[in-house]
């Protein structure tokens, strides 16, 4: 049994208290909130023993074996570094885990030289459809990887509590969706970006950006798109497209109770080669569990986690490279400072 705490007990918070609550290998023993009042509700609601006003109490109390961040992303690299200061050797931060790559390379160098597993939550890398599709597509299941085209969107509402429309809480589309895109882009072009484009929406009423669309060169050819929005109906899908075929994921990211699948779309462009599908299906699991199940493994076993720090960091270079575009308006290269 490992020994979990949270600390920032907001809306999400109750997503990763409820997979804790169901698994077999895990118990929440303490929480933590700016807000005593709301950490203690918190407590109430999930039968947490112990609730505190601060890291620093929860982790001087208790010897945590997981510890799962979920505070707004300003925030996130001070929590990071504070939790590996007070021993915390398991460390699951919610996305963003920072907001450039500077900030990621400063956590990523920390948790290097202190022995810490730093794992941001972008639990989709967990589901098994996943590694089935990196699969798929090294086999030359589609032929050569030409063109990706993803999008993650949902019509968000105006809310001022919400740090997705608090610019000064780390807030907008790119942090809240945009990260899952750039990360999925990058993993499966199979190639490191070269040069990054960007445009993004703004609602001024917030003063923070409600949509995205980018454009990611890559160093084999490949190009990818994405689009993040946050008025729009809601769909997290992405479509890789190669030299014989296409391979579709409509669910990619959010899963707790549907089913998943991938579709092989080969042929379709003439009459004579109709298109023929193959459609390969998921039972019904959360992301959230499996990562969970993921870190349980990392911390009893020395497993390797579905996402490790070093795509982070790459991710985020990339991502600076594209909010350079949107204040450039220009092409921007990407810098891996080799």
């Amino acid at each position: 049994m490992i020994t979990v705490g949270i600390v920032g007990c907001g809306g999400h918070a109750n997503t990763h208290a409820a997979t804790i609550r169901d698994s077999s290998f895990a118990v929440l023993a303490a929480c933590a909130d700016i807000d005593p009042v709301r950490a203690e509700q918190f407590a109430r609601t999930y039968g947490i023993a112990n609730s505190y006003g601060s890291l620093k109490d929860m982790a001087t109390g208790h010897k945590l074996d997981l510890l799962i961040i979920v505070a707004f992303p300003t925030v996130h690299p001070v929590l990071i570094r504070e939790a590996i200061e007070y021993g915390i050797r398991h460390i699951l931060c919610e996305k963003p885990l920072a907001l450039n790559s500077e900030q990621a390379r400063q956590i990523m160098e920390l948790a290097e030289s202190s022995g810490t597993l730093v794992v941001e939550g972008l639990m989709y890398r967990s589901h098994p459809q996943i590694a089935r599709a990196k699969a798929l597509l090294a086999s030359g299941a589609i032929g050569d990887i030409r063109y990706i085209h993803a999008q993650f969107s949902d019509y968000a509402s105006d809310n001022p509590g919400n740090w997705r429309n608090n610019r000064s809480q780390g807030g907008g589309s790119m942090t809240a969706k945009g990260c899952y895109l750039v990360d999925a882009c990058n993993l499966f072009s199979g190639s490191r970006a070269k040069a990054a484009f960007c445009i993004e929406s703004t609602n001024p009423d917030i003063n923070v950006e409600v949509g995205e669309t980018g454009t990611i060169l890559y160093e084999n050819g490949v190009t990818a798109q994405f689009e993040t929005n946050h008025r729009s109906v809601w769909r997290e899908e992405i479509k890789v497209c190669g030299t014989k075929g296409t391979l579709l994921i409509p669910h990619l990211i959010v899963t707790k109770t549907q089913k998943r699948e991938i579709v092989l779309e080969m042929d379709g462009a003439y009459e004579s080669r109709p298109m023929r599908s193959e459609t390969f299906s998921f039972d019904v699991m959360s992301s959230y569990g499996l990562q969970l199940d993921n870190l349980y493994c990392c911390i009893t076993e020395g497993a390797a986690p579905h996402f490790p720090v070093k795509d982070s960091v790459a991710n985020y270079i990339v991502t600076d490279a594209l909010m350079r575009s949107v204040a450039s308006g220009k092409l921007e290269p990407v810098h891996w400072g080799d």
